[in-house]
């Protein structure tokens, strides 16, 4: 079967699943209530992250080109999916969720054989080496994009938004660069995404069967990104740098170190909750849901691009490096900002309203 023939089956049974396993999330609870910090309206059932891990497991077998430790990553991915769902149901210790992606992470280093044994020459004087501490590393990146995807999840469309973007761009990188396999599996993952977002993108359209992804969605969406990341820059042919890897998923990974920073700034857990992300910011500046999601996701996407058409033009690693810095940095100074910002571009957007009634 070809990339683009999995592509669309993939789609269809994805949106397939989601439609057949409703009258199942509501039977079993599998279900989201609005109310505390949830502020969608009716009762929606959690499915998507199930039903976008059916669609994949059910192509990857069929591909032409079989993907270097398919297997693994089915495993990995599944055990995810299982813990996530179950946390959707009935609320896991954050601790079980750690340990449960820290075994996902051993399996695609141990299995997959994907460990970021170098960071390349991100300072300007040759690649740096990891030795022992590769295993280590590796495991923590792919914890670290998993939760960052999962910290995503807070609006209706933007955790597959961004997943989308970050994807849409790896998957470019590994056409561009002549990763056929790695190319087919970034097909069929945004073809997944894709078809769940027609259930979960603010529209007017999809709200008798709007869907969540749950933690089962998010940690498959960041988990296929960090496997896609790991393959362009550490797999058996690497394509990228691994500085070009982090550009993919850059808006997301620097959001969660941002937040972890801020939360064990004021005594808190780093991995509790609050309403401090860039996504709340223009939320509370008055832009929408769907306006907040189109934004995300194009900054993603935009971000994302560059890093890969960066490296695409010879760009050096340490140049790279210090744009991420620049990222990071930005995003430090619009968070700690956050009310001042908001209230400019509600201000804003006041002052335009009005010019336009009068125009």
């Amino acid at each position: 079967m070809s990339r683009f023939e999995a592509a669309l089956v993939a789609f269809l049974i994805t949106a397939t699943f989601i439609l057949a396993l409703r009258p199942v999330a509501f039977s079993i609870g599998l279900i989201d209530r609005p109310g505390g910090r949830k502020s969608h309206v009716g009762i929606v059932p959690v499915l998507g992250g199930i039903c976008m891990y059916f669609g994949l497991v059910s192509v990857l077998p069929l591909l032409e080109t079989p993907m270097h430790g398919q297997g693994a990553f089915i495993v990995a991915a599944g055990l995810l999916v299982l813990i996530g769902a179950l946390d959707d149901r009935f609320d896991l210790p954050p601790s079980l969720r750690l340990i449960t992606q820290a075994i996902a992470a051993m399996i695609v280093c141990l299995a997959a054989g994907l460990v970021a044994e170098n960071l390349g020459n991100i300072l300007f004087f040759g690649d740096i080496h990891l030795g022992p501490l590769a295993l280590p590393f590796t495991i923590l990146v792919v914890i670290s994009v998993i939760n960052a995807f999962n910290m995503m999840d807070g609006l209706d469309g933007l955790a597959g938004g961004i997943g989308m973007a970050a994807l849409a761009a790896a998957t470019f990188a590994a056409v561009v660069f002549g990763d056929g396999a790695g190319a087919s599996l970034g097909f069929v993952s945004l073809a997944v995404v894709v078809s769940f977002l027609l259930f979960n993108f603010p529209s007017i359209h999809n709200r008798r069967v709007r869907t969540f992804m749950g933690d089962a969605g998010s940690t498959l969406l960041g988990f296929m990104v960090a496997w896609m990341g790991l393959r362009l820059a550490h797999g058996p042919s690497p394509a990228i740098s691994p500085v070009t890897a982090l550009w993919i998923a850059a808006l997301p990974i620097c959001d969660l170190f941002i937040s972890f920073g801020r939360r064990i700034a004021k005594g808190k857990n780093p991995l509790h909750p609050d309403s401090e992300h860039f996504h709340h910011i223009l939320f509370r500046s008055g832009f929408s849901v769907r306006q907040v999601a189109i934004i995300m996701t194009t900054t993603a996407f935009v971000v994302a691009m560059t890093g890969v058409l960066a490296h695409q033009a010879g760009v050096p690693d340490g140049v790279l490096l210090l744009g991420l810095i620049v990222i990071g940095a930005l995003q430090v100074w619009i968070v700690r900002r956050a009310w001042r910002i908001a209230r400019w571009i509600r201000l804003r957007r006041g002052h335009e309203a009005e010019q336009r009634v009068r125009g």
